[in-house]
């Protein structure tokens, strides 16, 4: 892959953020927990079936799926794969590639899980990634994939900095976002405990706060936020999707058992091909 892709800054935020999202690292089993209860799946039936991954990142659900002995292939377009390869190279039940989406270099019909979170929004053609990874995954397949949910996720106030951020290089953007995150973090727990109104006001501070999550302590809390906030800011691209275009699609693609439910601010769609 070439190396200054649509997806650097990913690269880049995640080879700062290797070990940050990790369940190993934290302690807490926030991925394994997400992943169980998106997907549907079991831990008993993922065991020795061949899972598709797409999109790594640095590997936070590479090892949720790894350690319940499933066969993963996982691949990321950005160098991200290499710190997934640090954190979970020590896996023999993983085979991790860089490539892109659009040009998966495995055979068609050839996996049994499909799994893909956090990516398809961030892609140059949403409906184009979405439909192509069914092409890998056999008829019976299962699948579970999650998509920023639009209109709830344009009214967030970091739209009104990604034009102007998006186009920074994706250090200097790390840079600012690790020396205002942290300050921002209080008035938006602040903010979020107001009676009524509280979730409301806190999204007005454009720092992303993990309250939801029983992350173990504030370095942890801190950590989270200047990972996640970045991510907000700096992909070059973001289309969140309004639920009736998924249910066309998978209506075009013949998928079975759908179902399409929202996670704050994402829509999961899950099923069988």
């Amino acid at each position: 892959m070439p190396r200054d892709s649509y997806a650097a800054g990913f690269g880049y935020q995640w080879n700062q953020h290797r070990l940050t999202q990790l369940d190993s690292h934290s302690g807490v089993p926030i991925s394994r927990d997400r992943l169980l209860a998106q997907s549907g799946w079991s831990a008993t039936e993922l065991r020795g079936k061949s899972v598709l991954e797409c999109g790594s990142g640095a590997g936070r659900f590479t090892e949720v799926l790894c350690g319940m002995g499933a066969e993963v292939t996982s691949f990321d377009i950005s160098s991200a794969v290499h710190a997934n390869n640090a954190t979970n190279s020590g896996f023999p039940n993983l085979r991790l590639v860089q490539a892109s989406i659009y040009e998966m270099p495995f055979p068609q019909q050839s996996f049994d899980y499909l799994l893909c979170f956090g990516v398809i929004q961030h892609t140059p053609d949403v409906e184009r990634s979405f439909k192509t990874l069914f092409r890998y995954l056999r008829p019976g397949g299962r699948f579970c994939i999650d998509v920023y949910a639009a209109g709830v996720a344009y009214l967030h106030p970091r739209h009104l900095l990604r034009p102007v951020t998006k186009r920074l290089p994706p250090k200097t953007l790390y840079s600012w976002v690790k020396r205002t995150a942290p300050p921002l973090l209080p008035l938006s727990t602040a903010l979020g405990a107001t009676p009524l109104v509280g979730p409301y006001l806190a999204r007005l501070i454009p720092v992303a706060n993990h309250q939801h999550l029983p992350l173990p302590n504030k370095a942890t809390r801190r950590a989270w936020s200047v990972l996640d906030t970045f991510d907000w800011l700096a992909p070059r691209y973001e289309s969140p999707q309004p639920r009736r275009r998924l249910e066309r699609w998978t209506r075009e693609l013949g998928l079975r058992e759908v179902t399409i439910e929202r996670h704050r601010g994402l829509h999961v769609v899950r099923g069988v091909k």
